[in-house]
């Protein structure tokens, strides 16, 4: 049995390293001042806010794609893809973003459910913006615990983005957040 009891294995794994990735930034994002926040400057034109608006959007975008893919992968008859395309898919996302490691205590996060995601510690200002998230985040976590193993390794994501196994959408997903939080947000936080 897998620790979500409701997302397949091989969904399960990138899944809660997403959900990993996300409570990561609202931790960061909560210790954060307003001012800090949302600061931008001629050496800095991107804020830590307009960074996690980003990401919250691509999200966003992942929720409205993915039932439309499922849709539509339901009118053809792709072959099941196996393990091997799903790392091919995992390492073209890798290449595509060159994120580096996730940062320390990352596998310290515990969570298993988008649920979960703990916003307590959030201020007001940034509260509507983590609870539309975890909400975005309920929804793909819906759809996905409604796929069975055999689904899982059949259907395709399709977007603007472009088309990959469910597993890939949820990693690209992911890198594309880590990508963002690490140009535009980790600098600035050390200083």
């Amino acid at each position: 049995m897998n620790e979500t009891d409701m997302l397949t294995h091989i969904l399960e794994i990138f899944w809660i390293e997403k959900l990993r990735f996300t409570q990561y930034t609202i931790n960061k994002i909560a210790k954060i001042p307003d001012s800090e926040y949302e600061f931008s400057s001629a050496d800095r034109p991107k804020s830590i806010a307009w960074a996690v608006e980003q990401m919250v959007a691509f999200d966003r975008n992942f929720a409205f794609y993915l039932p439309l893919s499922l849709r539509f992968g339901a009118l053809f008859s792709f072959p099941p893809y196996k393990e091997l395309d799903v790392e091919k898919d995992v390492e073209d996302i890798r290449d595509k973003f060159t994120p580096p490691a996730f940062p320390l205590h990352f596998l310290d996060i515990s969570i298993d459910s988008a649920k979960l995601l703990n916003i307590t510690n959030v201020n007001v200002s940034k509260e509507k913006l983590v609870k539309d998230w975890r909400l975005t985040l309920i929804r793909i976590e819906e759809r996905l615990a409604g796929l069975s193993e055999k689904e899982a390794f059949k259907k395709r994501y399709a977007s603007l983005s472009g088309i990959h196994t469910l597993p890939g959408a949820i990693n690209n997903s992911t890198e594309f957040c880590h990508f963002l939080w690490n140009k535009h947000a980790a600098p600035f936080l050390e200083s």
